[in-house]
């Protein structure tokens, strides 16, 4: 397997041979790379089944189909695209009244009105946020060896889910993440929220405890400059950090030329452990009303504690020295012929030293807890970024090494992407600005192209691009490239980067109403499992899994337990923690362990602390906070059915749904049944489900001794909604 980024015999050319490139830019020649060409908005096309498309999209999709002599699949019943539209748009199923009322409209009419409604949702921006901070790798610890806890992370995700809520176009949500500090000052909210956006530069995971500060900084820049470039452009510009890309036009020149930026950029993340000096730690911004007047002395404050948490520290080490050398004298005077005067004299001394010590370590401990117990006000923090004292270019690192210095690189953009570029940076700034107008020009090529992509794989199942993150040479070329640019196109310059829009338009379409199942095959047409088994065609819909946090949230709605309302900021364990108490993770400490971070709202509020992730999340394959992620792993594994089948926590949400149920139809076991098939599968149950499921629930002859019957026919209903939501249907979404 080529590793980008690394070392390999295989040369540049050869390289393109294998890849399919014409040739590479760095290499002196003008790049043939797909992704780097002008978006072109081609004309849909003409199709000879002009009845079956609803617009572009089918027009597109359909041509392609008919080239290959492939149809497409009928369309899914009702019940299954409502199923499909509201897990998609909302992440949640729908309730049985949806239900009633979407079957009883006119298609299309309810369709649009379902669509609109489900767009509208608040529910909607905690779905397609949680895709976002999957790119972003968000997470509210620092992970690596020193796993400090970030209070403040969560206003960055709360910032997401707002600003997909309020439809904030993609151009100014990518800018307000580069630059937000940097741009047009607006008042008040608007202002703090452009500050937490930036937290996007500063929530990556950090070796806090690198004794080489240039070896941190460096390290830090190629943790950005990686998010960065696979988020936006779908490029991994970080391999060009020791030497030239192997395989995609950039040179390790233009990586240093990014590097500089970020390198005149200052991330404010927080502190690292108090009690060491020289750790690679960093201010926060403050925010709010407040942040002016109660900055300075918080700030102020928190450097005081660090300070004497040193001191303390200290005090402990130097009592501890001496308290081992005691010890060894006292192990000494236990040797034949030794001088007894000698070394009862200095043991002596050493306890009356350690007695001053223990004085000096209870008074420093004292002065510690009370600066941690009684600060002074403080405002409100968040993670941030703010420009460096003194900007500058970075130098280039021969083989990426710190100690091996070339020239200076001056600060610009990427050259191979075409554009406007950067021309001039002012004095003084970093570059930022700059770059977040040259990442969202409409003669950008890739933003527009990769958020289109990513959008359209999580409705359809897999991007026109089936690597979201790299449109790179070792990247997936586009199945329908004529599509992807006329959606790009449409997504600048006639929906104005509304994701809402691009996603009702896409929503709407015939291919995505298809049934995940394959059509028998028309007479005179190829059977299309044949003829394109991946389905790059979209002859069909995708037959998905549902994610580890839509399960978990599907589980707690059906069970009546889902609270919809957000927590209250900052209310969850990690940000209600004392900000001043030194917080980092251990695996040892119950009170950071993953069952104390459960609670009933939402998944996407849920506190995810970096090397320990619920089990829940981390069964269901959930991605690595660590990592930038656009597409998720599927599997399906043994481990899985296991775990809803004797996991503590799912037993218990069956019992929960089991109480739903009797509480909701007291009486007709029928109609208990039937509701438990609306609420967990979106569809009546079937005359033999329901008369297997009498079966199941029949009571024995005999009752056990202690045992009465009504906790009996509990325990029954328990098993068969366990059964139930267990079971492949729930778990898939057609």
């Amino acid at each position: 397997m080529l590793l980008p980024g690394r070392s390999h015999s295989l040369t540049p050319w050869l390289a393109a041979l294998f890849l399919g490139s014409a040739s590479l830019a760095w290499g002196g020649e003008k790049t043939d790379l797909w992704s780097l060409r002008p978006v072109i908005p081609a004309a849909g096309p003409s199709v000879a089944d002009t009845a079956w498309a609803t617009g572009e999209i089918d027009r597109f999709l359909l041509s392609a189909m008919e080239s290959r002599n492939v149809h497409p699949a009928p369309e899914a019943d009702r019940a299954t695209l409502l199923r499909r539209l509201t897990f998609d748009l909302t992440g949640l199923p729908p309730t049985p009244e949806e239900r009633e009322l979407f079957l009883a409209g006119d298609t299309d009419t309810v369709l649009e009105d379902t669509v609109d409604c489900l767009l509208a949702s608040p529910r909607f921006g905690e779905r397609w946020g949680r895709h976002w901070l999957d790119v972003a790798r968000y997470a509210e610890s620092n992970g690596r060896a020193r796993n400090m806890l970030w209070h403040h992370a969560w206003r960055y995700r709360d910032w997401v889910i707002g600003a997909l809520n309020r439809d904030l176009p993609f151009d100014e949500f990518a800018r307000l993440q580069i630059a937000g500090d940097l741009l047009e000052p607006a008042p008040g909210s608007a202002r703090d929220d452009a500050l937490v956006a930036v937290g996007f530069l500063a929530l990556g995971a950090k070796s806090l405890e690198e004794p080489k500060r240039e070896v941190f900084v460096m390290d830090h820049l190629d943790e950005q400059i990686d998010t960065f470039s696979r988020a936006f452009l779908g490029l991994s510009v970080a391999c060009a950090r020791c030497h030239d890309h192997k395989f995609d036009p950039i040179p390790t020149r233009d990586y240093y030329a990014l590097a500089g930026i970020f390198l005149s950029t200052k991330a404010l993340y927080g502190h690292g452990p108090m009690g060491i000096s020289g750790v690679n730690d960093s201010a926060l911004q403050a925010i709010g009303p407040e942040a002016v007047r109660l900055a300075p002395g918080a700030l102020a404050h928190l450097e005081q504690l660090k300070l004497k948490t040193q001191e303390r520290n200290k005090a402990r080490s130097d009592r501890y020295r001496v308290v081992r050398r005691k010890a060894d004298a006292e192990r000494q005077l236990k040797l034949p012929s030794r001088d007894d005067t000698a070394l009862t004299t200095e043991i002596g001394r050493m306890a009356s030293e350690i007695a001053d010590w223990d004085l000096k370590v209870k008074a420093l401990e004292a002065e510690v807890t009370a600066l941690e117990t009684h600060p002074p006000p403080q405002p409100a923090f968040c993670c941030s970024a703010t420009e460096a004292s003194a900007p500058t270019d970075c130098r280039l690192h021969v083989r990426g090494m710190t100690g091996n210095l070339g020239d200076s690189v001056p600060r610009a953009c990427l050259p191979c992407i075409p554009g406007p570029g950067i021309r001039t940076i002012p004095g003084g700034e970093s570059g930022r600005r700059q770059l977040a107008n040259w990442l969202t020009d409409p003669a950008n090529p890739l933003t527009a192209r990769v958020a289109v992509n990513r959008i359209w794989g999580h409705l359809m199942g897999r991007g026109l691009v089936a690597t979201p993150d790299d449109f790179g040479m070792n990247g997936s070329r586009p199945s329908h490239p004529e599509l992807l640019d006329r959606l790009a196109w449409q997504f600048q310059h006639e929906m104005g980067w509304s994701v809402k829009r691009l996603i009702r338009t896409i929503v709407l379409t015939r291919a995505y109403r298809l049934s995940s199942t394959a059509p028998p095959p028309s007479p005179g047409a190829l059977d299309p499992r044949l003829v394109d088994p991946d389905n790059t065609l979209h002859w069909r819909h995708f037959p998905r899994a549902l994610e580890a946090e839509v399960l978990r949230d599907a589980l707690l709605q059906i069970s009546g337990e889902l609270d919809t309302n957000p927590p209250e900021p900052g209310t969850d364990l990690v940000a209600s923690l004392p900000p001043l108490v030194e917080q980092e993770f251990h695996a040892f400490k119950p009170a950071f362990l993953p069952e104390a971070l459960e609670h009933q709202h939402r998944s996407v509020y849920l506190p995810l602390v970096r090397g320990e992730l619920p089990e829940f999340l981390k069964c269901f394959d959930f991605p690595d906070p660590g990592l930038t992620l656009g597409r998720r792993d599927e599997t399906v594994v043994p481990t899985q059915a296991s775990f809803l089948l004797n996991a503590p926590w799912v037993i218990d949400r069956a019992r929960h749904t089991a109480r739903r149920l009797f509480d909701e139809e007291p009486s007709d076991v029928d109609r208990r049944l039937e509701r438990l098939s609306l609420i967990a599968l979106g569809r009546p149950m079937a005359n033999e489900e329901r008369a297997a499921a009498k079966d199941y629930l029949a009571m024995p002859a005999g009752l056990a001794p202690g045992v009465t019957e009504a906790s009996l026919e509990m325990s029954a209903w328990t098993s068969l909604c366990q059964a139930v939501l267990a079971g492949t249907e729930f778990r898939f979404l057609p």
